[in-house]
Parts: C-alpha cells; sequence; structure tokens
C-alpha cells in the first residue's frame, strides 16, 4: 500500500486465519522462545503536550459562545489537557504552543495549563503561520528527547511548506524529522479523529482555491505519542483511554509474551494424541504429537497479549492478523477468543488473555515447531484517509493531503524491526 523505504502487510489482506506453509528445508527451526512477560510499563511518566496553533487549525477552536456547543477536537483536547495536568499516571509535564517565526523557523512556546486551555476555549486570535511538519516534528522530539519526556503531539498534520516541491520529499523528510526518535528506539503511537471544522480552511492543494470557508465539515486531526514503548503505551491506555478507533502504532515490538499449550484444562480440552513434553512442565512450550489420517490433533495455546495496544488485544484484530507457520508440520488456526469472566476467575488460566486453537492435520518431520505470530501490518484505515487533492474537503471529507507518504516516513524508521509483533513458538516432537 505504502511507498516506503519497505514495505508492511495490510490489515485487511487476509479476512480469515490461514493455513500455514512449510519453509525451505534450508531455513533454521527457531530456539525455542521464552515465555517471560515484557518490562513492566512504569507507574507514571512525564510528558510534554504540543499544541499545533497555525491559522489552519483555528477552525478546530471556533471561539466559545453561549448555546454554541464544542467541537469534538474542543471536548477531547479539554479532556487530554486536564487527564495531564491532574491525572494520577503523569509525573512532571510541560504544555507548548507549536508555531512559526518571521524566518521560518519552528517555535514551541512554553506556556501554563490555563493558557493551553484558554487556546481550546476560546480559539486562536493571532495571525499564525503553520510550521512545515518536517520541521515542527523533529523540534519536537529533540526537546523531548532532551527532557526525558514522552511527546503528545496535536495537529491537523497537513503539510504547507513555501517550497512546493517539497511535497515530493515528504516521506523522506519526516523520516529525516526523526532520526532522534530512531536512534533512541522510541516508539510512535498515531492516533486519527475528525472534529467539525469552522471557519478558512487552508489545504496544501491550492488550486482552484487558495483557501475555503467551512461551516462543520469533518476534518482529521491526529494525535501523535513518541517516546519508550512502555511509556507510549502508559499515555495511550491510562491517559488518552477513550481512542478512537484509527489507530497506529509503530516501533512496537515483544520479545517476549507469556505463553503455553494448554493440554490439561477441561475448558480447552485437546483432541487427538498430544501432551506435554515434560509432565511437569508449566507453561508447557514442548509437545508431543501424533495426528492419524482420520483423527488431526487439536490443541490451545493460551497467550498473555495484556501488555499490547488496545486496539491489537480486539478479537477482530486478532481474527484478522493473527499467523501460524510451522517446520514439520501443516497447521492451521481454528478460532482466536479472549478470556471470559470464568476464564479468568480460574486458577491456572486467568493469567491468559486470549486463546488459539490450533489444528494439525499432519506432520512433514519428526520434529519441528509451531508458531503463532502476530505480523506488523499497516492499518488501511490510512490509505481510506488519505489524498492527493484536498482543496475541496466538503466534497470528500475525512481527508488529508498525502496521509500515505507521511507514514511511510515514520515506517522507515524501523526498517531493520521485525516482521512481527510477537512470537510464541511450541517445539515438538512426533509421538511414539
Amino acid at each position: 500500500m505504502l511507498n516506503g523505504c519497505f514495505k508492511k502487510k495490510t490489515g485487511d489482506e487476509e479476512t480469515e486465519p490461514a493455513a500455514a506453509t512449510t519453509p525451505a528445508p534450508e531455513k533454521k527451526a527457531e530456539a525455542p522462545a521464552t515465555t517471560t512477560a515484557s518490562p513492566a510499563a512504569p507507574a507514571k511518566v512525564d510528558v510534554n503536550v504540543y499544541l499545533e496553533i497555525s491559522n489552519g487549525m483555528k477552525g478546530f477552536m471556533p471561539t466559545a459562545a453561549a448555546g454554541k456547543e464544542a467541537t469534538t477536537f474542543q471536548n477531547n483536547l479539554l479532556k487530554l489537557i486536564s487527564e495531564v495536568q491532574d491525572g494520577r499516571y503523569v509525573a512532571e509535564k510541560g504544555f507548548y504552543l507549536a508555531k512559526e517565526d518571521a524566518r521560518s523557523h519552528p517555535v514551541l512556546d512554553s506556556v501554563s495549563y490555563n493558557t493551553m486551555k484558554n487556546y481550546i476555549v476560546s480559539g486562536i486570535k493571532d495571525d499564525v503561520r503553520g510550521t512545515p511538519l518536517p520541521a515542527m516534528l523533529q523540534a519536537i522530539v529533540q526537546k523531548s528527547i532532551d527532557q526525558e519526556a514522552v511527546s503528545i503531539i496535536i495537529s491537523d498534520f497537513i503539510h504547507g511548506p513555501s517550497d512546493q516541491g517539497q511535497f515530493i520529499s515528504l516521506d523522506a523528510d519526516i523520516r529525516s524529522s526523526l532520526r532522534e526518535a530512531e536512534h533512541q528506539g522510541l516508539a510512535v503511537a498515531i492516533l486519527g479523529n475528525t472534529s467539525p471544522f469552522y471557519g478558512t480552511y487552508h489545504p496544501a492543494v491550492k488550486k482552484p482555491e487558495v483557501r475555503r470557508t467551512l461551516n462543520g465539515e469533518e476534518i482529521p486531526y491526529y494525535i501523535w505519542v513518541i517516546g519508550p514503548q512502555e511509556q507510549v503505551q502508559v499515555v495511550t491506555n491510562k491517559v488518552l483511554r477513550n481512542l478512537p478507533k484509527q489507530q497506529a502504532y509503530f516501533g512496537f515490538e515483544y520479545e517476549a509474551i507469556p505463553y503455553s499449550a494448554l493440554l490439561k484444562e477441561k475448558q480447552f480440552k485437546p483432541e487427538g494424541v498430544v501432551y506435554c513434553s515434560s509432565r511437569n512442565a508449566d507453561p508447557c512450550t514442548g509437545i508431543n504429537l501424533q495426528p492419524e489420517k482420520n483423527e488431526p490433533v487439536e490443541f490451545t495455546i493460551g497467550l498473555d497479549l495484556s501488555g499490547l495496544p488496545l486496539s491489537m488485544q480486539s478479537i477482530d484484530y486478532l481474527k484478522k492478523n493473527l499467523k501460524v507457520s510451522s517446520t514439520g508440520s501443516r497447521p492451521s488456526i481454528v478460532s482466536v477468543t479472549a478470556a471470559d469472566e470464568s476464564i479468568k476467575a480460574t486458577p491456572g488460566l486467568a493469567r491468559y488473555s486470549h486463546f488459539v486453537r490450533v489444528r494439525v492435520p499432519e506432520l512433514t518431520a519428526n520434529s519441528g515447531t509451531i508458531s503463532v505470530q502476530l505480523p506488523q501490518v499497516t492499518p488501511t484505515w490510512i490509505n481510506a484517509w488519505s489524498t492527493d487533492n484536498d482543496n475541496n474537503p466538503a466534497a470528500a471529507q475525512k481527508k488529508t493531503y498525502q496521509l500515505t507518504k507521511i507514514i511511510d516516513g515514520v515506517q522507515a524508521l524501523y526498517r531493520d524491526q521485525s516482521d512481527f509483533v510477537f512470537k510464541a513458538t511450541i517445539q515438538f516432537n512426533k509421538a511414539d
């Protein structure tokens, strides 16, 4: 879907879990994966909030008046900055207004919580030019790195360079602007939302109209969260909380998640000849099995996915994107379920949030691995929200100019990352 330095699969390439194929013989089987949990998220994080206050953002924050409802943007942003100011999950906090100076350089004005709140409620009064996206992002990332704080960036992310030729290099420029995030091993969460927009809209494409007057049309805005993975998740899960459906995560990777083959629990009774290689193993990550011609083996793998971003924990997402691969067998996924209240109350099972039922109809070797994997995918909403012509948003609402190129630049930061968010690998031997 995207044209960046590398390409991940899109989130809608498959709608059902697919049967795996056996990798080429020369590829080595993977070593057993540890089942220890990922590092625990910190109890509190330091946060810097950056609100772009260019002319292009004015329509999200119209001046308040009696009897006039606040926009979605105003309601959501007031909740966000209130949680940062007073919530128990934020330690040190900073509030910044992002704009451009007379020399076209980015300016990050440090302001109080009340000042930012007044901008959101009462609107932007000054004539403020917008900073080109790459320059704004670079300044923000560097400041937050220097202060060891998570960045929360709120903007319409409409690129507005003085040199229109810079649109051609937008993906490369975004990637360059975020290079320090790559060097520091930071992750990026992108949340997309829309809000009624009132007043002058400044499109990136200036023909046939340089500007448009809108009266409540839905225009996208975005919240980017940049920081260490565990701290970003504190912000998304506990500070922002009620997240929009449009979510994308980059740089998120879990070297280990807790998992086990569940072969003794009555709620997940296996079928066929399958048992744990070690009688008292807990968790069980090695099994013996022997599928017969008319009796395939079925068993369940318990996974603790509670540390993943919330959107990646949804059953619909997992059913669409989870894969199973193998060396030495031909497995497929039968079902994916989440723990219900009875499971959560069952000792031994309560440690797992999700359960994947796997069917193995035949073996192709006497030993091998069966691995449940969650690939890194590009959410389909990004392509749906991107446009090459934003000049008339009333005719095509919920679109951002060259959003896919912006995301290309972000993805390029993680070109050396694993293709998978996580893997849960079970070793197997053919039963005697």
